[in-house]
């Protein structure tokens, strides 16, 4: 499942800061349950569902980071 954060990153279309949007995680029986405490951007609020319809670009946009992460740290 794709992070919370690369979903509002994904909708934004940019990386955001902390006072922009800040993101919560009560963790429920060792369950995460990540969500968005505060809005500060002239964008919307995205809807649950508009989030989740971004699911398959941010799990893509997760793997890509990993991938260059791994070749900095073997390639320099």
């Amino acid at each position: 499942m794709a992070d919370l954060y690369n979903k509002i990153k994904i909708y934004l279309g940019r990386d955001f800061t902390s006072e922009e949007v800040l993101l919560q995680d009560d963790q429920i029986n060792r369950v995460s349950n990540p969500y968005i405490k505060d809005w500060n951007v002239a964008e919307a609020q995205p809807t649950e569902e508009q989030l989740n319809a971004l699911e398959s670009q941010a799990t893509t946009l997760e793997s890509n980071k990993q991938v260059i992460a791994t070749r900095k740290g073997l390639y320099g």
